[in-house]
């Protein structure tokens, strides 16, 4: 990948808010573009939050417990996971139906966290042991949620996230933020299993801490590197390209949208930040919007192997 076009690509210097709505952990922005809105979750808010690029139309739905990612269902609803339970929720009224219930190792406390729709028509969801970080252990597991189903897919995690499909469903990338490490994987669609692929990247707290990560139409992958400030982008071939530098301290997860998917949408989160680092970013916790020269693709969507 050539460093400097992939830094001309991305108009970070354009970057401005969404909306004016200020999240505790914004991650898991989804858009859908039949709506035209982008989805997202407020993750210690216990929200889910939509908003289109036109002023005016923002929505939110509460939920009993922390709300960590979300996908699009082919009929409309939403596919959430909530606290240790998988939700399906209509948006256009509100309903809510539980879906399955994950079962946490005894004894040990966790939570759900980043999940991704894959080419298989499946909810990817990984699970966190949900203690301080310096305490985290490797309790973390990916699990496959069908409408059907709840199947354990991987242990050995801590916190599994950066979960990406490419747009023939052959590639899966897939992070852990307390290791520290990005994979990127081939994905068979047709059983929806993953080999043991290839480790692209060990990051660093300077370097970025791998969060959330989403794919251009291309196979590019770009990485939230939530403990710098960072989007670090990696070429097909799993080469890093570039570190560019994003408008708050801690970015959470890009994904592309608007009408031509030529938009970076990136969350961010201002968990645990002191007064005095909340003064110099305040915008900390919002939405992103960033034009963009490369495009994303329509998301996969739930239920729908196709």
């Amino acid at each position: 990948m050539n460093t400097q076009l992939a830094g001309q690509a991305i108009a970070m210097s354009q970057a401005r808010l969404l909306c004016d709505t200020m999240s505790t952990l914004a991650e898991s922005p989804v858009w859908d573009e039949r709506r035209q809105v982008l989805f997202w979750c407020d993750i210690l808010g216990k929200t889910v939050r939509s908003a289109a690029l036109e002023p005016g139309r923002y929505r939110e739905w509460s939920f009993p417990h922390t709300v960590s990612s979300l996908g699009l269902c082919e009929n409309g609803d939403l596919v959430v996971a909530c606290g240790m339970e998988i939700v399906i929720l209509d948006p256009e009224n509100g309903a809510m139906r539980l879906l399955h219930s994950i079962p946490a190792p005894e004894g040990i406390p966790c939570r759900l966290n980043d999940g991704r729709i894959g080419p298989d028509g499946a909810f990817w969801v990984g699970t966190m042991h949900n203690v301080p970080l310096p305490d985290m252990k490797p309790h973390g597991e990916l699990w496959r949620i069908t409408e059907k189903s709840a199947e354990r897919m991987q242990t050995g995690l801590t916190c599994p996230n950066g979960l990406a499909f490419s747009p023939d469903g052959s590639i899966m990338w897939q992070s852990d933020s307390v290791q520290k490490w990005i994979r990127r994987r081939r994905f068979d669609r047709g059983n929806g299993t993953f080999d043991e692929g290839v480790l692209v990247a060990e990051m660093t707290e300077e370097t970025g801490r791998p969060d959330g990560g989403c794919l251009d139409s291309s196979g590019t992958y770009y990485s939230a590197g939530v403990s710098a400030g960072l989007l670090n982008v990696f070429g097909p071939d799993a080469g890093h390209g570039v570190a560019l530098a994003v408008p708050v301290p801690h970015p959470t997860m890009p994904c592309f949208g608007g009408p031509d998917f030529d938009i970076l949408f990136l969350t961010s989160h201002r968990h645990n930040m002191s007064e005095d680092r909340l003064k110099t970013a305040p915008l900390s916790g919002g939405v992103w919007m960033i034009p963009t020269e490369k495009k994303g693709f329509p998301g996969f969507r739930f239920g729908d192997a196709g």
